[in-house]
């Protein structure tokens, strides 16, 4: 099987070859990588080539522009599986037109279904027409994000006393959740309650500064300090403030959280 990733970081780019090589070799397939490409202006000349390719994974934002540049260049048949931090609105887009996507950081469950839908996919439409070509949507996709591209937040208004005052984003050290309540933790260690769900928080903060560690916490990048695994494959994080518990990242999402902090 001949899969061809395009992505500008290279560490992702290896983790991402060892998630599908685990998930293939449950089938006894060996994948056949060629060389990854990271920019608009290099996948362009490849792909006219025409090589030989089952499987395309493709990251949405590259160094030098969105990869959708690509298609208005090069008519693609090939299966394609996106990899995207776009937010949830773009993501429908890719499912309304049968696009698959896998949202960053890559979590390696959702990686193996996107492969699955792959092989479903082509057990329907056969070898030599495996997928609709995604070209068709492009113009719709690109509409999608234009008018979906995330604005996020960059503060937050909380109570203090009988006072209110805003708290800037780049102050907050991590979120938890306590007794169904939210709490918003500064960096100098002051706490305070916020009127959003975690999964709220999860749409409104950039996935480039904060990281969703488990079901209770959602933490800055410059509130992890350092974290060891057990033989269990989780990881216990040290995030300053220290909590009064222990931080634990589950296995599945260990190594999501470890590219993310390679960035």
């Amino acid at each position: 099987m001949k899969i061809l990733i395009i992505e500008d970081e290279i560490c992702a780019v290896r983790r991402m070859e060892q998630m599908i090589n685990s998930a293939l070799k449950k089938r006894n397939i060996v994948p056949i990588y060629y060389e990854s490409l990271d920019s608009v202006n290099t996948a362009i000349p490849f792909l006219k080539s025409l090589p030989d390719i089952d499987l395309l994974f493709l990251d949405i934002q590259l160094a030098d522009g969105l990869s959708f540049e690509i298609f208005n260049e090069v008519t693609i048949s090939t299966p394609v599986i996106f990899t995207t931090a776009f937010d949830e609105y773009a993501i429908r887009a890719f499912q309304l037109h049968s696009i698959d996507y896998l949202l960053k950081p890559i979590d390696e469950a959702l990686l193996e279904r996107a492969l699955e839908k792959y092989f479903r996919m082509k057990n329907v439409f056969g070898e030599q027409q495996e997928s609709p070509a995604p070209n068709h949507h492009i113009s719709v996709l690109l509409e999608t994000i234009a008018k979906t591209h995330k604005t996020y937040k960059s503060r937050f208004l909380v109570q203090s006393a009988q006072s209110m005052m805003s708290i800037p984003t780049s102050t907050v050290a991590y979120f938890f959740s306590e007794h169904k309540i939210v709490w918003l933790v500064t960096i100098d260690g002051k706490k305070y309650s916020v009127d959003y769900t975690l999964e709220q928080l999860q749409t409104l903060l950039s996935p480039d500064e904060f990281f969703r560690l488990n079901r209770q916490y959602i933490a800055h990048q410059q509130a992890i300090v350092r974290f060891s695994a057990d033989i269990y494959g989780k990881l216990k994080v040290q995030i300053h403030p220290q909590p009064q518990e222990d931080v634990i990242v589950g296995r599945e999402k260990a190594g999501a959280l470890k590219d993310w902090l390679d960035r």
